[in-house]
Order: structure tokens, then C-alpha cells, then sequence
């Protein structure tokens, strides 16, 4: 069966994005939606066995590395997909137990959770259609005002990627600090990207969720955690805490529901609940350190200074 359009999802194999992948499966039979993470766990295989559409296709996706996601465009372009009319940018990473850097160098959440998905959509932004949707998916930890981790403070991104080493910063406390502050960077980005669309005069559409606390692969680093977050209980102390079921159909709302597909939906932030505008922390519309992340960010995953203006330019 052909497919009119395309609809990509990072971390698609499991947890939210997998969720989010078998609602858009039901509910867009006429769209290829594309999962990407770095192992398939059968999801491709289990989707399109439950749901009977088989618009559901897997592609390998290691967003650790820069190489990992050129190697990924490159598999995509090679198969043709029609365009696409939604990146959704879910899959994250947390480490609290010390610091984690990348081969590139880079700080592992920062690198993952940020450097690497726009890295993702400077490669495939040429294949977006006119009035593409990108969602982020960030975090309530972004925001110190909500007092749910130790406050992340963003200075420049060159320090979120080269963060100081040593016993003093290899605490749980300074993990989640470290995790707040790449979900900080998603907002940045999204705001940044959202100001560059409006500039260039695109008909993009910038999205940031805000998806609360599910028991996902995400707290890999603790399986007591994930686990206990399954106990009914844990609402009395974690107001926020879902089920990926529940997420994902605002999540697959704001991928392909009408009501968001207006321009004044752009580039403001939503929580998972009724999928509402809410306000994002303070340091988060300050265009000075936007235009710092967007610049560094541009800087680091460029080849070379052609490569940069393409990115640039939308």
C-alpha cells in the first residue's frame, strides 16, 4: 500500500514512543510511521501484528554518537519514505551514578537528548513538508521553580557539554542536575527553532510537551524506581505519574490533531494534561542563551562551514 506521508519517531521501540507509534498506526493507516532508536525490541513486528496496517517500519538509530545519526539519514534517504510531516523528538537518556561523555566528547544526556536529535533535524529537514510538525519532548525537571531535582543553570552549552569531572560532580544529586539541564536545552532548541521559522518565514509548526513521569526504560539506571512507580500509591507523593497509554494520545494529538496544526500553536510548551499551554522556567525564553545553544550546537555537529549555512537555512 502506498503511503502519502511519513511520520518519524525517535526511542519508537519502547516506552512512549512505542505507545505513540500504535496510536498514529490505528489512527493514520495512510501514513508510513518510521520508529528509530538503537535496538528494534520487535516493535515493528508487534505493531503491525496487533494493529494489521503495516505502516510500521523500524530503522536503526544510535543517537550517542554524530556518526550514529548520519549513518541513520543516510539508511533513511536510501528508502524512499514519502515526506514527512512530523519528527517527533521523544527518545532520551538519564545517568545519575557519575558522569557519562560520549565518543565524541560530549557529555552523554546533553549529547543524546539534545546535540544529536538536532543533529537529526538539520539532516532531514529537506524531506518535512511545508507545514511539518517538529514536537520535543522535554521535561518538568527543566524548571526550577517546581523543586523536583536540584536547579539545572544554564551558562553556555559549551559547559553542558564539558561539565567539570571529579568525585564532587559523580553524585545522584549532580545526575539529575545534569538530566534537568538537557531537558532545559530541548526548550531552548524548540524556542530557538521556533524564532528561526518565523524569521524564514516557514510554515513549521514547534511543539514542546511536557509528558510527566511514566515508568519507562528511561530510569534504566534504577529498576526498583521504575518498578515502584507502577504502585498506586506513588500518586500521593508524584501527582504527574502516567501510563504511556495515556501520554501518548497527547502526544499523537499534537503529531497530527487539527488543533495542532495552527501557527499560533507553535513554539510554546504543553503538559501531558489536556494537552494545555502551560509556562516553562524562566531561563528558557531568554533568547541570549537560545541563540548560544543554537549556535554551538550548529558549530559542533557541522562538517564544515558549508555544511553550517545549510543548516542555518531552513
Amino acid at each position: 500500500m502506498p503511503f502519502n506521508s511519513s511520520i518519524l519517531i525517535t526511542g519508537g521501540t519502547s516506552g512512549l514512543g512505542y505507545s505513540t507509534a500504535l496510536s498514529l498506526s490505528k489512527s493514520e493507516p495512510d501514513t508510513q510511521i518510521i520508529i528509530a532508536s538503537r535496538s528494534s525490541s520487535n516493535a515493528e513486528e508487534n505493531i503491525n501484528s496487533e494493529v494489521g496496517n503495516n505502516n510500521v517500519i523500524y530503522l536503526p538509530l544510535d543517537l550517542t554518537t554524530h556518526e550514529g545519526v548520519r549513518s541513520f539519514v543516510k539508511l533513511y534517504e536510501g528508502k524512499s519514505f514519502p515526506p514527512l510531516r512530523a519528527l517527533v523528538l521523544n527518545a532520551a537518556i538519564q545517568f545519575v551514578d557519575k558522569i557519562h561523555f560520549t565518543p565524541d566528547g560530549l557529555e552523554s544526556m546533553f549529547a543524546v537528548n539534545h546535540v544529536n536529535h538536532t543533529l537529526l533535524f538539520f539532516l532531514l529537514k529537506k524531506h518535512l513538508t511545508e507545514d511539518a510538525r517538529i514536537i520535543v519532548v522535554s521535561s518538568s525537571t527543566h524548571d526550577p521553580t517546581l523543586k523536583r531535582v536540584p536547579p539545572p543553570n544554564y551558562i553556555s552549552a559549551d559547559k553542558v557539554a564539558h561539565p567539570e569531572t571529579g568525585k564532587k560532580w559523580d553524585t545522584q544529586q549532580e545526575g539529575f542536575r545534569r538530566y534537568a539541564l538537557s531537558k532545559l536545552c530541548n526548550v531552548l532548541f524548540a524556542y530557538a527553532l521556533d524564532r528561526q521559522v518565523k524569521e524564514q518565514k516557514k510554515g513549521w509548526i514547534v511543539i514542546v510537551m511536557e509528558p510527566g513521569v511514566m515508568a519507562t526504560n528511561l530510569y534504566r539506571w534504577s529498576n526498583w524506581f521504575s518498578w515502584i512507580l507502577n504502585f498506586r500509591i506513588m500518586k500521593w507523593f508524584i501527582k504527574d505519574i502516567f501510563t504511556t497509554d495515556y501520554v501518548a494520545v497527547t502526544l499523537a494529538k499534537m503529531t497530527v490533531g487539527e488543533e495542532f496544526g495552527k501557527t499560533e500553536k507553535s513554539g510554546k510548551y504543553y503538559t501531558v494534561i489536556d494537552a494545555q499551554e502551560i509556562p516553562s522556567s524562566e531561563q528558557s525564553h531568554e533568547e541570549k542563551l537560545q541563540d548560544d545553544l543554537w549556535e554551538w550546537t550548529i558549530k559542533e555537529t557541522a562538517k564544515d562551514e558549508e555544511e553550517a549555512v545549510k543548516f542555518k537555512r531552513l
